[in-house]
C-alpha cells in the first residue's frame, strides 16, 4: 500500500500540476506549482481510504499466513481482528 500511495501521489500531483498549476512552489524546480501540491496530496489521502476498503475484503490482507500441516499449504482463515472490521457510526445532531 505505501508504495501504491507514492505512486497516487507522483501521478496526481503531475496532473494537477499539468491542467491546474499557475503559482510556482520553488524557484529550484520551477515546474512544480502549489495546485500539483495540493491536488496530489488531497488525491492521496481519498485514495488511500477507498483503496484499504478494497483490501479489507481480502482475508489474506489482514489475517496473518499460517502453516497448515493437514494440507500442506499456507492458509489465511483466521478471525478478523475488530481493527480491521467496517463499521457504521452515527453522528448525533447538535
Amino acid at each position: 500500500m505505501p508504495v501504491a500511495l507514492v505512486i497516487c501521489n507522483d501521478i496526481m500531483a503531475y496532473v494537477f500540476g499539468f491542467f491546474f498549476g499557475k503559482t510556482p512552489l520553488i524557484k529550484l524546480s520551477p515546474k512544480k506549482t502549489w495546485e500539483g501540491f495540493i491536488g496530489g496530496g488531497l488525491a492521496t489521502i481519498l485514495f488511500g481510504f477507498f483503496f484499504s476498503l478494497i483490501l479489507l475484503r481480502y482475508d489474506y490482507f489482514v489475517c496473518p499466513l499460517e502453516w497448515d500441516d493437514t494440507i500442506g499449504a499456507l492458509t489465511t482463515s483466521c478471525t478478523r481482528n475488530p481493527v480491521f472490521i467496517p463499521r457504521t457510526y452515527n453522528v448525533s445532531k447538535w
